[in-house]
Parts: structure tokens; C-alpha cells; sequence
């Protein structure tokens, strides 16, 4: 009996150790299921307020973009309404200075000899013009208007009704080419940026 006590005794002392193990083995299992499950918790937690803070981040900065882009757009509107006011009043403008004709047999000589008569009223349209809308002309058509506004101060002592000098006339043609081609320049661009 001794051998059988001896074999029971063991098979009971490994049958206990078996069973403490599988009772410290549930609790380590369970113990760690807890802390992931708890880790877990913290990290979704962290994550959230990472990404929340992001996104507030993304968002306040696309305010910011969107709130710019609107005051830009609204500075080009204006501006681009500027520049149609200015390209309007020298279409006009250009009307007034663009000769009529007076009888049928009427020529580019005799139409330059009514220009070169306006020369002082064209002078000072081109003034108007320029002190109310030279801030949105390029510089080429600020040199334009300047040199036109240029030839009428200086020629216009050399026109009077019936005494055209012949270099007020070829002057007056100058001046006409000059206004012309502002027109067109102010006429392109205002239609290039309406048709963008």
C-alpha cells in the first residue's frame, strides 16, 4: 500500500499543482484581458482626441483659405469693375475724338485737321480720364494715354479752325492711332477676364 499511497499522493500533488495552474492561468488571462481591454480604451481615447484635434485643425484652416479666397475674389471683382468703368468711359471717350464727316469728299487729311482742332478739348478729356482711372491701366497704357494727352498740350497752339499746320495734322493722326490703340488694349483685356 505503501507504493499505491505514494502514487496517489504524487497523482493528487500533480493533480493540485495541475489545478492551481489552471486557476493562476485563468487569472493571468483574465487579469491581461483586462489591462488590453483597458489599454485599449486609453489608446481609442488618445486616438480620438489626436484626430478630433486634427480635423478642428483642418477646419479652421479651411475657414481661413475659403475666407481669404472670398476677399480676393471680391478685390477682383471690384477691381475688374473698375477696369470695365475705365474701358467704357474711353470707349466713349474715343468717340468724341473720332472725327465726323463734315462733307462727301472728305479725306484722313481733313479728318486729322478736326482732330488737331480738339486738341485742347482732347487734352483735357485725356486728363479726366487719367485722374479718375489711371490706377487701373497697365503702365503700357498709362504711356499711351500720356503720350496722347502729350501730343494735344503740345500741338494745339498749332491748329485753329481753317490754320491746320501740317505737323499739328501729321500729329493729330499720331494721337488717333495712340487712343485707338488704348481702346483696343482696354476693350481686350476687360473681355479676356469675362470670358475666364
Amino acid at each position: 500500500m505503501n507504493v499505491l499511497q505514494t502514487v496517489l499522493t504524487v497523482f493528487l500533488a500533480m493533480l493540485g499543482n495541475a489545478t492551481v495552474l489552471a486557476v493562476v492561468g485563468y487569472l493571468a488571462k483574465s487579469f491581461l484581458e483586462r489591462l488590453m481591454i483597458r489599454d485599449m480604451k486609453v489608446f481609442e481615447s488618445e486616438l480620438k482626441a489626436k484626430t478630433d484635434a486634427q480635423i478642428e485643425r483642418l477646419r479652421n484652416e479651411m475657414t481661413r483659405n475659403v475666407e481669404s479666397y472670398k476677399v480676393q475674389l471680391r478685390k477682383s471683382e471690384v477691381f475688374f469693375q473698375r477696369e470695365l468703368d475705365a474701358a467704357s468711359a474711353f470707349a466713349s471717350l474715343f468717340q468724341s475724338i473720332e472725327p465726323r464727316y463734315n462733307h462727301p469728299d472728305m479725306d484722313w487729311y481733313d479728318a486729322c485737321d478736326q482732330i488737331a482742332i480738339l486738341f485742347d478739348n482732347i487734352e483735357n478729356e485725356l486728363r479726366e480720364f487719367a485722374i479718375k482711372h489711371a490706377a487701373v491701366l497697365t503702365d503700357g497704357e498709362n504711356d499711351l494715354l500720356d503720350e496722347a494727352t502729350g501730343i494735344a498740350g503740345q500741338w494745339k497752339f498749332h491748329a485753329l479752325p481753317g490754320q491746320v499746320a501740317p505737323q499739328a495734322n501729321e500729329k493729330a493722326d499720331e494721337l488717333y492711332n495712340k487712343v485707338k490703340a488704348l481702346k483696343h488694349q482696354l476693350m481686350e483685356r476687360v473681355r479676356a477676364q469675362s470670358s475666364d
